[in-house]
């Protein structure tokens, strides 16, 4: 009984400091708040808004290439019978390394492998690179635990 009357007392008190504290507040305006829809404005409607003195850009065609190697079974490389699904690595994220480096996780085999990535233009060509350690599971499925990439050569 004492507990559900001290549960009423507390909650008229909060009842009363919710209604004082509105009236103490300043009203709100309405009329004060105005809003400018600036982006569903029509696309025929739009202006151009060029910079003065801007530099003038020219489009570029850039292609990525990332290269490395992976495992698969040699009977099926015989067969000629890999798939596209078969080639695919998955990154591990960072909560997922520690079982692999610790042996805590069973794999079939464990290479050290180098990915590049080769950008390339019509007029320059950059690569860049990084090592990791790829797992190939029981499963058939493979992971790998990439490092830092390093900067980019452009020579």
């Amino acid at each position: 009984m004492i507990i559900k009357r001290n549960f009423i007392i507390k909650l008229c008190c909060a009842a009363v400091a919710l209604w004082l504290s509105t009236l103490l507040l300043p009203p709100c305006n309405p009329i004060n708040a105005q809003h400018i829809d600036v982006f569903n404005i029509p696309r025929e409607e739009a202006t151009d808004k060029k910079t003065e003195g801007a530099p003038e850009l020219v489009e570029v065609e850039v292609t990525d290439s990332y290269t490395y190697k992976v495992m698969v079974r040699k009977e099926r490389l015989d067969e000629g019978n890999v798939f596209a699904r078969e080639l695919d690595i998955k990154a591990l994220a960072d909560d997922e390394k520690p079982p692999y480096h610790w042996g805590q996780v069973e794999y079939y085999d464990r290479r050290d492998i180098i990915q590049s990535l080769t950008r390339t233009t019509g007029f320059i060509e950059c690569t860049k690179t990084r090592s990791g350690v790829l797992y190939f599971l029981p499963d058939g499925k493979k992971v790998v635990d990439w490092g830092r990439w390093s900067m980019w050569d452009c020579r």
